[in-house]
Formats: structure tokens, C-alpha cells, sequence
């Protein structure tokens, strides 16, 4: 351990970058406890998949435009940690900046020395790396057979001569269709029976002579446009309610 609180072995490469005054101390005990110690990172050392331990020591705000590029030098499973001398609000705010650029596990604290702290891992993946999953093949082609398990229950068996020929049960709303209820072709739910019982209105002399007199609805003086299904003014022309309808001389001739 060193004063940065930072677990190091031998078999690490290390990058420290420091702008801090007398920081000289810190890359000697870290240079003791790692592989190799780099205190500065020129172009041509910008190569992916170098250390595993970026630190980065400073008075400055940080750069979180260098979120990618540190990312992109350290190894799979890598750590980059950051120390400030002061305060920093906008970097302990700014997890969601390190997921962007690939870095996990974000953790900011503080001590005495380093008012801001965080600290950041590179998985131990790379992004879209892929596995082969080995999948068991089976010897038969029945995707059943690999099931453990008593005897297999037939369907047919579940059914009886009762469920064969019985109906089933259903009310006469489930017909209807749209805003007029009417008979299936094929009824079965009795209300073509009810449709039956049911007997049209016949129109009668008094009923011409003194029409929509009575009517429930109050549009069979309007024409068929307005009138119900089982009005007994179907097919008349329009007329006042109470004075005679005059039918036409050929309204009983045929129009071809």
C-alpha cells in the first residue's frame, strides 16, 4: 500500500500523469510497487490495451474529453484513478460520462490530501465480443424424449361424448354487430326463434289515413332513411304526422 491507498503488484504497468508540485515522492513508491511506472504519454504511446493502472494526480478541473482515450489505454479489467486537490462537484457528478466512454464501477470519495477521488474499472470484456455456448445435442429428434417424467397424458382422453354434442352455452348479445343486432346465418344461440316470435307490424287503413300517430320513435314521418328496421312506413314516401298519405297512382306497379 502507498499514500494513495492503491493496491499494486509487480506484474503491473502503470501511467501516472501529474501537474501537482513535489509529486515526485509518489511515483517513487508507486515505481516500487508495480512493473513499470510511464510519468508521461507522448502520441506515439497511445496504443490500446497497455496499462492496467492509469492514475492521474492534478490541481486542475478535469478533462472529461479524455474519458475515451484513458479507457482505450488500459487493459481488460484495468483501473483508472483520478486525484484533485480541490473540490470538484462536476467530476463526482459525472458517472454516466465514464459509462459512455466504457468505465464501470464508478466511486467517488475524499481524503485530507485529495478533496476529490474517483475511481473507475474497464470490464474485463471488450465491446461487441462475443462467446461460443456449447449447446447439448440429443440423440433422438422427439424434443420431448430428454424430459423426465411419468406417462404422458393423451388429450382426446379429456374429452368426453357429453363436451362432443353439446353447444356451446352463449346469451343472444353475443350476435350482435354493430348497432343492429340481427341473426347469424347460422344461428345457434335461439335468437333467430326470438326474430320468429317476433311478428312485424302490419300497416293498416287507419294507419295510412292517420299516420305517426303514436309512433315511438317519432322518425317514421321522415322516410326510410330514419325509420326502424321493423316499421310498418317502410317503402312509403315521407308525409305529416296526422294527415293521409297520398300514395302515388303506380305505387303498386312493379319497375320492371
Amino acid at each position: 500500500m502507498n499514500s494513495l491507498s492503491l493496491e499494486l503488484n509487480k506484474e503491473q504497468e502503470v501511467l501516472i500523469i501529474s501537474d501537482v508540485e513535489n509529486s515526485e515522492s509518489i511515483i517513487n513508491e508507486v515505481r516500487e510497487t508495480s512493473k513499470t511506472v510511464t510519468t508521461s504519454l507522448s502520441k506515439e504511446q497511445q496504443t490500446q490495451n497497455t496499462y492496467d493502472h492509469v492514475i492521474i494526480i492534478s490541481n486542475k478541473a478535469f478533462n472529461g474529453a479524455l474519458i475515451s482515450m484513458y479507457s482505450n489505454l488500459l487493459k481488460k479489467g484495468g483501473k483508472l484513478s483520478i486525484y484533485q486537490t480541490n473540490e470538484n462537484e462536476t467530476l463526482v457528478n459525472s458517472g454516466m460520462d465514464f459509462l459512455i466512454g466504457g468505465l464501470v464501477d464508478f466511486k467517488a470519495t475524499s481524503n485530507s490530501t485529495y478533496k476529490t477521488i474517483v475511481h473507475v474499472d474497464k470490464p474485463s470484456w471488450d465491446t461487441n465480443e462475443s462467446s461460443t455456448i456449447n449447446i447439448p445435442s440429443t440423440s433422438t429428434s422427439n424434443p420431448w424424449a430428454s424430459i423426465e417424467g411419468g406417462d404422458r397424458i393423451n388429450e382426446n382422453d379429456l374429452v368426453s361424448e357429453n363436451d362432443k354434442t353439446s353447444k356451446p352455452a352463449t346469451t343472444l348479445d353475443d350476435c350482435e354487430v354493430g348497432k343492429t343486432k340481427k341473426a347469424c346465418k347460422n344461428c345457434t344461440c335461439g335468437r333467430a326463434e326470438e326474430e320468429e316470435k317476433q311478428s312485424k307490424p302490419k300497416l293498416t287503413k287507419e294507419m295510412i289515413e292517420n299516420p305517426g300517430v303514436g309512433s315511438s320513435c317519432g322518425n317514421c314521418s321522415l322516410g326510410d332513411a330514419f325509420r326502424c328496421g321493423g316499421c310498418p312506413y317502410r317503402g312509403l314516401p315521407t308525409f305529416k304526422v296526422g294527415e293521409k298519405i297520398q300514395l302515388p297512382d303506380d305505387f303498386l306497379v312493379d319497375d320492371i
